[in-house]
């Protein structure tokens, strides 16, 4: 966005308020193509679900996300949601603790399945075995950091499908993953 910073909302507010007005919208020429509205462990909003979403616990729920940290996180049109969530899957792959099998594992999977997928080596089936790993993972650990990788994964597979398809079969070029 184009004035980031910290801003303190009443509970109800609209989360396009935010992004568009209190946050002055994306960069000249571009279009909002997603947003995390409680930080990088909730699932993932399309431009039309953050521009009827109000910012409480029942206004995300409707949406299928949630406030939790309340850390908003905005996605223009130039953005690669395949790459996004990557980042996000390294994230907590690299915060794991190790101390759950499913967490360790499957945080680990979850990031070199996608870092495959972004250099061209994926395959359709792993789409579900993404979602599949994110079942295994989701309520079966000590805490929910696995939980938290699980969320962007199987929301970003559900709203931006054809973004991975496209990695599959080669209409998107692939991407070096460092």
């Amino acid at each position: 966005i184009q004035r980031p910073g910290n801003y303190e909302v009443t509970m109800g507010f609209p989360l396009k308020d935010l992004v568009y007005e209190l946050g002055g919208g994306v960069r000249p020429g571009r279009t909002l193509k997603a947003c995390i509205p409680g930080g990088s462990s909730v699932p993932i909003l399309t431009r039309d679900e953050t521009e009827s979403c109000l910012l409480d616990y029942e206004g995300c729920v409707e949406k299928g996300t949630m406030l939790g940290s309340g850390g908003v996180i905005v996605f223009d049109d130039t953005a690669d949601m395949v790459y996004e969530i990557m980042r996000l899957a390294r994230f907590y792959a690299h915060e794991s603790c190790s101390q759950c099998t499913q967490c360790r594992e499957g945080t680990a999977w979850t990031m070199k399945i996608l870092e495959r997928m972004l250099a061209g080596q994926g395959k359709m089936e792993d789409l579900d075995l993404l979602l599949d790993l994110s079942e295994n993972m989701t309520g079966k650990t000590i805490c929910v950091l696995s939980d938290s990788c699980a969320a962007p994964v199987v929301s970003g597979i559900k709203k931006f499908r054809g973004e991975f398809e496209d990695y599959i079969t080669g209409r998107r070029r692939p991407v070096m993953v460092a």
